[in-house]
């Protein structure tokens, strides 16, 4: 396995990185099969697609096509008009040339299968870290003063926006409610603007990137976990704060809804500011009971353990190496 850093932009930048992908793959493909060994060329979103589809023309061996977002069902919010259509081109034209597709959740495979396109679902993997259970000072919403925490890059698609208007709202029936903001991206000024704009810069705060020990750290203060986002594939965050034992509110995008449909400690929202605040609000009115953050902390921890999708992944990589 080698791993480059891959690009999140378009642009020169990315296309001169896809052409060294190519060239460091086409490398340890022909190694290995030189050794005698199987390939299968693995592609994540979106430049390692074209670099994996490249490799396997190359060196005639298969690839495997990993789809981690909901791109057919993108909002225009999200990326914009232009790059929402050419990404959505972009997944239909890779899928159609791959050996297999890797899907994260159901509304994905939906998708392809609507298109014609199979595919294999593998959720994300919680790393063995998430299998210690957190030490707490107190449970989650017992205290006077609510702590909200979101975990992701700073982009549209991630609805921070929506979460700070949300907040807005929440602070006029609950004053001591504070929200912390793990990670970073290009609209943190924006946001961090957007806050002061709406009176909440004593309210929010933004720490940046962490690392896992930090996210945990946060997750043992926390009384309520809130995913925002406008457009999700399967987001390890809620997978992260559900094994935590902290409760959630998530907005009811891509493969979210049907993971969590079931899951009491987890509240599902429309993608817009009012329906989040409202959906706090109702958390913090009626908190989940101990027991039932019990109960979804093991549900996930046996359904997207660490070993659990190695295994299902080492399957896959099996079945596609002999086509």
């Amino acid at each position: 396995m080698h791993v480059v850093r891959r690009p999140r932009r378009p642009g020169l930048q990315s296309l001169i990185w896809a052409a060294g992908s190519v060239r460091i793959g086409v490398r340890l493909a022909r190694a290995a099969l030189h050794r005698g060994e199987t390939v299968v060329v693995n592609g994540g979103e979106p430049w390692g697609w074209l670099s994996a589809y490249v490799v396997s023309r190359l060196v005639r061996c298969p690839w495997l096509m990993d789809i981690h977002g909901d791109y057919l069902a993108l909002p225009v919010a999200s990326l914009g008009r232009w790059r929402r259509a050419v990404l959505r081109r972009a997944v239909v034209l890779f899928a159609r040339r791959a050996s297999a597709r890797r899907v994260v959740a159901r509304s994905i495979s939906d998708a392809l299968k609507e298109r014609g396109l199979p595919s294999v679902e593998i959720p994300p993997r919680l790393l063995p870290v998430w299998q210690e259970p957190l030490k707490r000072a107190r449970p989650p919403l017992e205290g006077a003063s609510p702590q909200l925490l979101t975990v992701g890059r700073l982009v549209s698609s991630k609805g921070f926006d929506l979460l700070l208007r949300a907040l807005a709202e929440l602070v006029r029936t609950e004053p001591g409610i504070r929200l912390r903001i793990v990670g970073d991206g290009p609209l943190r000024n924006r946001l961090t603007d957007e806050a002061a704009r709406l009176g909440m810069s004593h309210h929010v705060e933004f720490l940046g990137a962490r690392d896992i020990g930090e996210v945990r750290a946060e997750l043992s203060r926390a009384d309520l976990f809130v995913i925002s986002s406008r457009d999700e594939g399967l987001p390890r965050t809620l997978l992260e704060a559900a094994a935590a034992g902290v409760p959630v509110v998530a907005t009811r995008v891509g493969g979210i809804a049907a993971a969590a449909a079931d899951w009491h400690t987890v509240s599902l929202v429309t993608a817009d500011a009012a329906a989040i605040a409202a959906g706090v609000r109702q958390a913090l009115v009626s908190p989940p009971r101990a027991a039932q953050l019990a109960s979804v902390r093991d549900r996930v921890l046996a359904t997207y353990g660490f070993d659990t999708n190695i295994d299902m992944l080492a399957a896959l990589f099996r079945d596609v190496s002999a086509k």
